[in-house]
């Protein structure tokens, strides 16, 4: 798992800043375009169009970052309550059922996909895009994600059965007010040193 660690972390790193820059693309693309529209009275009219598959793809191919990052908005009210034993079975639980939701959503991409394919469905507009393309791209985001989580399910199940519980907390808890805290301040312990 220590070789696949690294690889997976750089994947999904640089895949979501790929995603923030078609994000960033689609929201020049969609200001010119206004600006076009009612500045110099240009039909131009590819923004929406090319905004929505930046914003299924981007939004998709940042899953797997999220999840490395423990970022994704859990409830963890009653969580906070629990003993130890039960926080790390819903901790757990919590990571299988991303698995499993990757791997759900993963398979009907894939679906929707092949039929697009199959028919070579094209988009009903001026650009007539080949919908597979953009398609293809939101499965690689989401297979990815479905991937990275299997795999952090296998590593905090295995650190579980090893009895290392900090690395299950480091794998699936999410992060704490404490966490935040301890993160900004190295952040800014950096930036500090960067600067003198």
């Amino acid at each position: 798992m220590h070789l696949v660690d690294p690889v997976i972390t750089k994947v999904s790193l640089v895949m979501s800043r790929m995603g923030g820059v078609f994000l960033l693309l689609a929201a020049l693309l969609v200001s010119i375009e206004i600006v076009g529209r009612k500045v110099l009275f240009l039909p131009f009219n590819v923004g929406t169009e090319l905004s929505t598959y930046a914003l299924a793809i981007g939004a998709s191919w940042s899953f797997a970052q999220a999840l490395l990052q423990r970022a994704h908005v859990r409830i963890d009210v009653l969580r906070s309550l629990l003993p130890p034993l039960a926080r790390t079975s819903l901790d757990i639980l919590a990571l299988v059922s991303l698995a499993a939701f990757g791997v759900i959503v993963s398979w009907h991409v894939w679906a929707t996909v092949e039929t697009s394919w199959s028919l070579g469905a094209r988009e009903n507009t001026p650009l007539a895009t080949p919908l597979v393309i953009p398609q293809l791209l939101w499965f690689w985001g989401v297979a990815w994600f479905a991937t990275v989580a299997l795999v952090e399910t296998v590593r905090a199940c295995w650190a579980l059965a090893r009895g290392d519980m900090n690395t299950v907390n480091q794998i699936a808890a999410p992060l704490g007010v404490e966490d935040e805290i301890d993160e900004v301040l190295a952040e800014t312990g950096a930036r500090y040193k960067g600067t003198g």
